[in-house]
């Protein structure tokens, strides 16, 4: 039964993934807990691991292509400055495994994370041609997330091992359910900020079962920080998604939103054994927390004793050479590794990726401030970035962060875009002004009622 909803699902989001980018871009995004749902509920994704990928692909792939003729000059916007730097900082990456003192590690990760890195970075973007797409592929992501969300929680072949959800692959490889926690953070961050206006009845039932089932998947997964993150980001992002009309009201919204917090560890006690919950005890956090900071200690040790890396990095996933913690297999910082690994060049480089992305992230919201739905999407769109920026400093290495490059790269393409479109508006209005000049040439009319039309137009 389970694997016949699973792979059915899985087949009519491919094929609506093959003919729309908004489904295409939500399949890419729920691309990782999706795997495991199926393998979890099918034999052949379980003996062929990489299948569900390779589909997933093949789909994104198959609609990029289409939209590659249906766009207009679809390349506009595409190999941006924020575009090179990413590819920059992934090609010094793959440079530097000349000199790095874990070769063979970082040749594992760098060969495993290349085909992801072509998926987000040079098929996703063309998905993208304008903000109605966005708005489309957050509609498409809450209903395949939440479906996504409910096969994972109600599949028995999903277990607890050490308070984390997760299914066994073999004797010894355990899904990785991180995957699972940040579906679940994401789908609770869309369902929290998106709008689709009062009178979308069932779009805004559906956001709620959305943020429940995604605050129940995160839990369930062990991800702390994916929930605290979006939750925190919720909250935040909230007052940007919607117009503060008065300050009553945004108050009283603010106290609503607030409320997630209490709720949301409500939920936990609920449904986590005793064994879950004890992820969430002040000790294990502590805990984890100090095995983050003693890997960026050990790297900056390194980094400070070799003056050569300051240029050129300690070479890619150094960090396993030179830790004690031999059980970790990187550091799951994302900025130190650039720092340290890459070094300041490269570092320099990500904090020009920033700021042009932040610069035109702004741009955005400005030019969309005054439409209720495309706010909403704009702003959606920036806490998904945000919360990337706070992921991948969490549990990310550089060969893994293809969603933060995803979102980085597609608000630039974003923001050309718009322009682009905004000037072909300019020039069609500019040659419908003149030829009502050359109509009205010598006719009698009223000059002010004119001038106020043109200035309408």
């Amino acid at each position: 039964m389970f694997e016949i909803i699973t792979v059915g699902t899985f087949a009519i989001a491919c094929i609506m993934g093959a003919f729309s980018p908004a489904w295409a871009l939500a399949l890419v995004m729920s691309m990782y807990a999706f795997e495991q749902a199926l393998q979890a509920s099918s034999g052949i994704f379980l003996r062929i691991l990489p299948l569900a990928n390779v589909c997933v692909a093949a789909s994104a792939a198959t609609c990029a292509f289409r939209c590659i003729f249906s766009q207009n000059r679809p390349f506009v916007g595409y190999i941006t400055s924020v575009w090179i730097g990413v590819a920059a900082l992934l090609l010094w990456s793959a440079i530097s495994l000349l000199w790095t003192p874990a070769f063979q590690a970082a040749l594992g990760l760098t060969t495993w994370g290349l085909p992801y890195v072509i998926l987000f970075m040079v098929i996703s973007p063309i998905l993208i041609d304008e903000l109605v797409v966005f708005e489309k592929f957050f509609r498409a992501f809450l209903i395949l997330g939440s479906i996504i969300c409910a096969i994972i929680l109600t599949n028995p072949q999903f277990t607890f091992l050490s308070g984390r959800l997760g299914v066994n692959l073999d004797a010894l490889v355990r899904t990785n359910p991180l995957a699972m926690g940040e579906l679940g953070g994401t789908l609770m961050l869309v369902a929290a900020l998106f709008q689709l206006g009062f009178k979308s009845f069932f779009f805004n039932i559906l956001r709620i079962g959305a943020f429940f089932l995604g605050a129940i998947l995160a839990l369930q997964s062990g991800s702390r920080g994916q929930i605290v993150f979006a939750v925190i980001l919720s909250v935040a992002f909230y007052p940007l998604s919607t117009k503060v009309k008065n300050l009553l009201g945004f108050l009283g919204t603010s106290v609503g939103l607030l409320i997630l917090v209490p709720l949301v560890l409500l939920i936990a006690q609920k449904i986590l054994g005793s064994a879950e919950i004890r992820r969430w005890d002040a000790d294990v956090i502590a805990g984890g927390t100090s095995v983050r900071i003693a890997n960026v200690l050990d790297l900056f040790n390194a980094f400070l004793h070799h003056p050569a890396a300051w240029f050129i990095g300690l070479g890619s996933n150094a960090f396993t050479a030179i830790s004690a913690a031999n059980s970790e297999p990187y550091s799951h910082v994302l900025f130190v590794d650039v720092l340290t690994e890459l070094g300041i060049p490269m570092f320099i480089l990500l904090a020009i990726i920033l700021s042009i992305t932040t610069r035109d992230a702004r741009w955005l919201f400005r030019r969309f401030a005054n439409d209720p739905i495309a706010r909403a999407s704009i702003s959606v769109l920036l806490a998904l970035l945000a919360y990337q920026i706070f992921l991948v400093n969490k549990q990310g290495y550089l060969w893994a962060a293809t969603s933060f490059y995803f979102y980085v790269v597609a608000i630039t393409r974003l923001r050309l875009r718009t322009e682009f479109a905004d000037s072909q508006s300019d020039v069609f209005f500019d040659g419908e002004s003149t030829s009502q000049e050359e109509l009205t040439d010598g006719v009698s009319f009223d000059e002010a009622q004119y001038d106020s039309e043109t200035q309408s137009r």
